[in-house]
């Protein structure tokens, strides 16, 4: 008799508190390697699904299959209470909100660490937790135009191009859930839990090996004059978002 094999995070459980692509495609891969995933939105709900009020868009179901649905106000004290609760309970936790914000809340890496020694803590972010470019608004927009990818995209003779998809959000995600799967395997040898964190620049630039081989290696390949383009377009890019406050990375 055939048996169904086991899918290797079956057992665990993944607090998704992902907004719009990046955490969401994290938490969706998690959950296709069997963990149990609970999608924790706030009162008014993930940015996408403010998008469109009469139906669920179809980017959040399709990021967000197979997974569980809870509200929880993580600034009011009862949902605090609650949400450390699960965190005590959990494997691993996947946010993408801007960097300090979760520090903020009183729900950060270190309060969580102590908490839950086990714990996985996975942050998905712009720029990074450190560095002169930490507490910058990130959307894919804008890691497009910083990381070079829009150069790359573009033409000799016309102003830099985005790509069509949300590339430097699923990079992220899935280099995210890289990190995650290897700090699950670390903690299986050690009793310890990690914090994880993926810069969706860092992200970006890897992909972008050929473009930069035939930059440094002088073959020609990527269009030169787009490059003061690029730097004009990605300081609009960031321009644009910080009236708005952004309280999350894509």
């Amino acid at each position: 008799m055939a048996t169904t094999a086991r899918r290797p995070l079956e057992g665990m459980l993944v607090l998704d508190l992902g907004q719009v692509y990046n955490g969401p495609y994290c938490g969706l891969l998690l959950g296709f390697m069997g963990a149990r995933v609970l999608k924790i939105e706030p009162p008014e709900g993930d940015v996408v699904r403010r998008r469109k009020r009469d139906v669920e868009p179809y980017p959040l179901v399709m990021l967000n299959s197979n997974k569980e649905s809870v509200v929880l106000d993580l600034k009011h004290p009862e949902g605090k209470a609650l949400f450390l609760r699960l965190a005590g309970k959990a494997d691993v936790v996947v946010e993408n909100f801007a960097a300090g914000v979760m520090d903020r809340l009183g729900l950060g890496w270190d309060v969580l660490r102590a908490h839950n020694p086990r714990l996985v803590y996975g942050v998905g972010n712009g720029f990074g937790l450190t560095g002169p470019y930490r507490d910058l608004p990130a959307m894919d927009l804008t890691i497009q135009a910083m990381s070079g990818i829009m150069n790359a995209t573009g033409f000799p003779d016309r102003p830099p191009v985005k790509a069509g998809p949300a590339v430097s959000d699923f990079l992220a995600g899935v280099h995210l859930f890289a990190g995650i799967v290897g700090a699950l395997l670390y903690r299986e040898r050690t009793g310890q839990g990690q914090l994880v964190e993926v810069a969706m620049l860092e992200a970006s630039i890897m992909a972008l090996a050929s473009a930069v081989g035939a930059f440094m290696d002088a073959d020609g390949g990527v269009p030169d004059d787009a490059n003061l383009d690029t730097v004009i377009a990605a300081r609009i890019a960031v321009a644009a978002l910080e009236p708005a406050g952004v309280s999350k990375h894509d």
